[in-house]
């Protein structure tokens, strides 16, 4: 009788300790997506916000866009690591002509869309 009790606990131990190192296993690849998952929702604000600033303080002005409101643009483009959208705002802040102006800011609203994660 006492074997048997033995057993029966020696199997309910093995059970439960399989159960914890699968479940482990589901929670560490559960937390790795969530990770990932945080980070693109990261990029995307980040985007988002330079977008929104875009908009709003270049091609919502009704004259020259202030030195405070451009600086809060640089640092929005500069917050967004990405090198493409950076070249691109300098590309466009060096443009000469209004003609190519509108080109970079068709780049910039084109790249706004593209880097945007689902």
């Amino acid at each position: 009788m006492k074997k048997i009790i033995t057993i029966i606990l020696i199997t309910i131990i093995l059970f439960l300790l399989a159960g914890y190192v699968y479940f482990y296993f589901q929670y560490s690849d559960l937390k790795n997506k969530y990770n990932v998952f945080l980070e693109i929702d990261r990029i995307n604000e980040k985007i988002v916000i330079f977008n929104k600033l875009f908009v709003g303080k270049i091609l919502m002005a009704e004259g020259e866009v202030s030195y405070d409101d451009r600086l809060k643009l640089e640092n929005a483009a500069n917050d967004t690591q990405d090198e493409e959208i950076i070249n691109e705002w300098h590309y466009f802040l060096n443009s000469k002509t209004e003609e190519e102006a509108q080109e970079r800011t068709k780049n910039l609203l084109n790249l706004f869309i593209n880097k945007i994660i689902y």
